[in-house]
């Protein structure tokens, strides 16, 4: 019955797994249309700006010359439409719904690792913190004893 039980909270985990990552692939989505948008808006004003240049009979004379007027165009618009209001929320949900992504994955791992008999990283973490209080440890009895067989040698 409790095998039951650590099964059943495990596939609750897996199932709010899955609402994270829907969650995370529709803010991925959304940012990307953000993206998309800066892009298409850049263009059209890089295609506005060649066009008026060429009525006033300017023209691009060489790669470098277009790069500089495609560069300039693009963080003007990428500037104005990443701090616009909706574009900080949309990128503020991101960043949160990819950081819950990163959690929940890890915890999912977890279970699997649990599952397989393998070694999970919070076990791993625990092994590594011993080790580490170990050698602190193995290095002030060193020094201890090395203090004290000079006090005697003295």
């Amino acid at each position: 019955m409790l095998a039951h039980q650590q099964y059943t909270g495990e596939f609750n985990k897996l199932l709010q797994t899955f609402d994270v990552w829907i969650n995370f692939s529709k803010a991925s989505f959304d940012y990307l249309l953000v993206l998309l948008d800066i892009w298409v808006r850049a263009f059209e004003e890089l295609m506005r700006e060649l066009i008026s240049s060429q009525n006033k009979g300017e023209t691009v004379e060489n790669l470098r010359q277009f790069l500089q007027v495609w560069s300039s165009i693009f963080d003007r618009v990428f500037a104005q439409r990443f701090h616009s209001e909706d574009a900080l929320e949309i990128q503020g949900k991101f960043m949160n719904a990819a950081i819950t992504w990163r959690l929940h994955q890890q915890q999912l791992m977890e279970v699997f690792l649990k599952m397989n008999d393998l070694p999970t990283r919070s076990e791993l973490d625990e092994v590594y913190r011993s080790l580490y209080e170990l050698r602190k440890e193995v290095k002030n009895l060193k020094k201890t004893l090395a203090e004290s067989f000079n006090n005697e040698v003295l």
